[in-house]
């Protein structure tokens, strides 16, 4: 019985120190915010303004909050929204926790204003978020039709 009692001791011993090895391990696996899938839709010859749209996924526990975005190709970066055929201008976005924000031209997008130049089709330009955290985020934004 003595063995057997051991044995199980023994046995508990390793699964709690493969359980504590198995926290270490998804610790350092901690995932980031990211942004991705960005584009710029083609704005008309002529136009100073277009719009872009990014994907921005929130893996952590905690609400995320871009406050402010920036690209080499405009002057000034805003969020904007459309809903019900009204479009305001946003002060910031709520990335909640463990959820994503999919940007579109039917809600929330970026109005890229005052641009420097003419965009063309399959341009690629980095577009720049950053949170109230000041945490900065990255995405190559292609130029397209739609």
């Amino acid at each position: 019985m003595r063995g057997v009692a051991k044995y199980a001791v023994g046995l508990g011993v390793v699964a709690m120190c493969a359980g504590m090895a198995g926290v270490g391990i998804a610790a350092g696996q901690q995932k980031n915010v990211e942004a991705s899938d960005g584009w710029i839709k083609l704005p008309a010859a002529g136009d100073t303004t277009a719009s872009a749209f990014v994907v921005v996924e929130n893996p952590t526990m905690y609400d995320i909050y871009l406050m402010s975005g920036a690209t080499e190709v405009a002057e000034k970066v805003e969020f904007r929204e459309k809903a019900e055929g009204v479009e305001q201008t946003l002060k910031m976005v709520t990335v909640a926790a463990f959820d994503s924000v999919s940007m579109n031209p039917n809600g929330i997008y970026l109005r890229l204003t005052g641009l420097k130049r003419p965009l063309k089709d399959g341009e690629a330009f980095p577009l720049t978020l950053t949170t109230s955290g000041n945490a900065v985020l990255q995405v190559s934004a292609v130029v397209r039709k739609e």
